[in-house]
């Protein structure tokens, strides 16, 4: 059915942009990361040409298979999705980082799981009436933004903490946009279990 297979082509992108922040921020250069942002804005603006097929698709359609809205609802927060791993990449650019904190990393690879969990859910969504394991894979997002939340709040103790006040403005920005990212993935997933519940 053409509106899953897009909703799972949208998070391929949300995984193919987290894993070119991965490797820009694992072999970090500040003077190559004006050429990372083109890549990453390359795969954003597929992103949002998946979107826009979907909407004409829907605004089209006689019969959906879920709700129009719901629809909507779930491809608007995977293109968030994009633009937010896009926007942490340009909020380091943009704040002048020449050097990562320890903790970046590893918030990233938290972020990459998170959307590789919400792949997951969006591959089995089709088979969400017959799906013995849709819930437990909504319930893995759900983990992985919950250590996204407390890796968030670690990382800006230790940042108030240790730095002035000059890394804390820089860096509480990149945090920020981490956790948002990590929000938007929980949402999907929320958005698709209540889906499910209307549609069961």
């Amino acid at each position: 059915m053409f509106y899953f297979r897009n909703m799972a082509e949208c998070v391929d992108l949300a995984e193919e942009a987290v894993t070119l922040l991965l490797d820009s921020l694992n072999s970090f250069d500040p003077e190559v990361l004006p050429g990372k942002i083109r890549e990453m804005h390359e795969i954003e603006q597929r992103g949002d040409s998946k979107k826009h097929e979907l909407v004409k698709r829907v605004s089209e359609a006689f019969i959906t298979p879920i709700e129009r809205e719901d629809i909507i609802a779930i491809s608007d927060i995977l293109d968030d999705i994009i633009d937010d791993v896009e926007d942490i990449l340009i909020q380091i650019y943009v704040s002048n980082v020449r050097e990562l904190r320890y903790d970046i990393v590893p918030g990233i690879e938290n972020l990459q799981r998170c959307i590789i969990s919400l792949k997951k859910v969006l591959l089995e969504f089709p088979n969400f009436r017959k799906s013995e394991s849709i819930q437990q894979l909504i319930i893995d997002v759900n983990h992985y933004e919950e250590q996204g939340d407390k890796r968030f709040m670690d990382s800006m103790v230790r940042l108030y903490r240790e730095d002035s006040i000059e890394p804390v403005v820089r860096w509480k920005a990149v945090y920020q946009c981490i956790e948002d990212s990590m929000d938007r993935c929980e949402d999907a997933a929320d958005t698709v279990q209540s889906v499910i519940m209307k549609n069961m």
